[in-house]
């Protein structure tokens, strides 16, 4: 069993953080349907996003990369400096390219384009596929 597929099983907090305030409630809507144990949490701004990962201390947070004011990639060496345990996937409406740039700079754990996350949500896997799905390949 790997640590994705550990951590999925005893946990189930999830922040989704991205200022298009419609992407956020499709999003959060589509896996609360899916998986109704998992608590879902929103944040529109890497702000908002630092408030809710100290107190809603996620196991899984899902990272647009390209926010105003504070960026995915600041938000991001934000989070793991407060909780080296939460896993960060980023998401973004630019190419895969754009997004394995952006994760050479810092250490996130995994990546989405936004259509790609929404076509594997829609495609009901379980949170541990989707997981795995994301997780950056090394």
């Amino acid at each position: 069993m790997n640590a994705l597929s550990t951590m999925a099983q005893k946990s189930h907090k999830i922040l989704i953080v991205d200022d298009d305030k419609e992407f956020l409630t499709m999003i959060s809507a589509v896996l609360k349907s899916m998986h109704s144990h998992l608590v879902i949490e929103t944040a529109r701004s890497g702000k908002e996003c630092l408030q809710k990962v100290k107190s809603f201390s996620p196991n899984f947070v899902f990272l647009d990369i390209g926010m105003d004011g504070m960026n995915g990639l600041v938000t991001l060496r934000f989070i793991k400096s407060m909780d080296k345990t939460a896993l960060v996937f980023f998401l973004s409406g630019h190419s895969v390219e754009y997004i394995k740039d952006a994760i050479g700079m810092v250490n996130a754990d995994g990546y989405f384009t936004k259509t790609q996350f929404v076509n594997i949500l829609k495609s009901r896997q379980s949170l541990d596929d989707i997981l795995n799905e994301g997780k950056v390949k090394t």
